[in-house]
């Protein structure tokens, strides 16, 4: 957490006037100077949510011009999910801490960087100046990237998408592509073509299936529950308490319910009190099976309960219903992008709060404690037998 407000800080205040002065050496290009694409660099160091909202625009590249290569450029934050995207050729991973660590440490990145000619580079980071510096090293024939208000990285860039706060981001990462006159300039999607996708291996699956024999949750209804949102996602955490409530009050209603404890080892600070205080009826997987692993234990799940987190995005990326949570995230931007999703929005006045991800209205958010157990158990209720209440509607 120190180590991210230390590179926002540098990021702003040192990138910015850094991105401004390298401005007055570019010359922007009005059009696409070449025809036929080679080299393309895509930019986006975090984060896990962000790269799976990506998995439709690099899709896109991808099927529009077949016989490019498409380096991906991460950090150790979304590399995880980068490495098993089937569009991306290469993988750079960029340590950005360690140029704070030693400036010499940039000059031998962008030495190897500049090894490569790339056609077109896009900077996928919504307010990250450091991509922006990034982008004006390397040798390119054409730039794209975010202009985002009040972060002044776009003045590097050759073509600028306005980034929008009421788009989905999967959206806004595929009006990118604009400029390459692959996608529509009025940027109307087809929903179909920004599905989102995760790619199991028949060896995940057989894992999964071993997994459900040995519990015993063959013709269980599996209900997931995801307590955590990683090392930066406190203010979004609904509260442990309500976890275990909500999952006693399910057992109670149905012995036939099987809690899936989900998270990251570094989650199991919730996740192992809240499967003590439901041992009998839960499995507790957090920290104990890779991602892929996890996926494809969810998709097999009834239901996904989370906050607004990385594992809401993978569970739409499997197929799997999922009830979000949500109190300074905006579902409208970053929501599940599943026709499936269902949304419970804190109601508190100024919820929701979030743009950039890290830009809350105050310094200790408790909009995530206006979401009831009541809520969520209700919610849960309703996809569990939904016949139940649309036969309240119609007496």
């Amino acid at each position: 957490m120190r180590r991210k407000k230390i590179f926002r800080f540098f990021d702003r205040y040192f990138g910015i006037p850094l991105v401004l002065f390298l401005a007055l050496f570019t010359r922007r290009k009005r059009r696409l100077p070449i025809e036929d694409i080679q080299n393309v660099l895509f930019i986006k160091l975090a984060a896990i949510g962000d790269a799976i909202l990506l998995i439709p625009t690099l899709r896109k590249i991808n099927s529009s011009f077949p016989n490019a290569k498409i380096t991906f450029m991460c950090s150790d934050i979304n590399l995880s999910v980068i490495e098993k995207i089937p569009y991306v050729n290469r993988i750079i991973n960029c340590r950005v801490y360690d140029f704070l660590k030693n400036p010499v440490n940039f000059y031998r990145f962008i030495r190897e960087l500049r090894k490569t000619k790339y056609e077109v580079v896009i900077d996928g980071g919504q307010w990250e100046r450091i991509n922006s510096i990034i982008t004006m090293f390397a040798r390119r024939d054409y730039s794209i990237g975010f202009r985002t208000k009040g972060q002044w990285k776009h003045v590097v860039n050759d073509a600028v998408i306005d980034h929008s706060r009421t788009k989905h981001e999967v959206e806004n990462f595929m009006d990118l592509l604009v400029p390459l006159g692959i996608v529509p300039i009025s940027g109307e999607y087809n929903f179909d073509e920004l599905q989102l996708e995760f790619f199991l291996k028949p060896e995940h699956r057989q894992f999964r299936d071993r997994f459900w024999a040995e519990n015993d949750l063959t013709g269980k209804t599996v209900i997931c529950l995801h307590p955590g949102c990683g090392e930066n996602g406190k203010p979004r955490e609904w509260a442990l308490n309500n976890y275990i409530e909500l999952g006693i009050r399910l057992h109670d209603y149905d012995k036939n319910i099987k809690i899936l404890i989900t998270g990251t080892n570094f989650e199991r600070y919730l996740c192992d009190p809240l499967h003590d205080a439901i041992s009998d009826f839960s499995i507790n997987t957090a920290g104990k099976f890779t991602l892929e692993e996890t996926a494809a234990l969810v998709e097999r799940a009834n239901l996904m309960v989370c906050s607004n987190t990385g594992i809401l995005h993978v569970s739409s990326c499997v197929g799997t219903r999922t009830i979000g949570l949500h109190g300074p995230t905006n579902p409208a931007k970053w929501g599940a992008y599943n026709k499936k999703a269902i949304t419970i929005q804190s109601h508190k006045y100024c919820s929701p709060c979030l743009y950039l991800g890290h830009d809350y209205g105050c310094n200790k958010p408790t909009c995530m404690k206006e979401i009831t157990s009541d809520e969520v158990y209700m919610a849960i209720r309703k996809v569990l037998k939904p016949e139940l209440f649309l036969n309240v509607l119609t007496n």
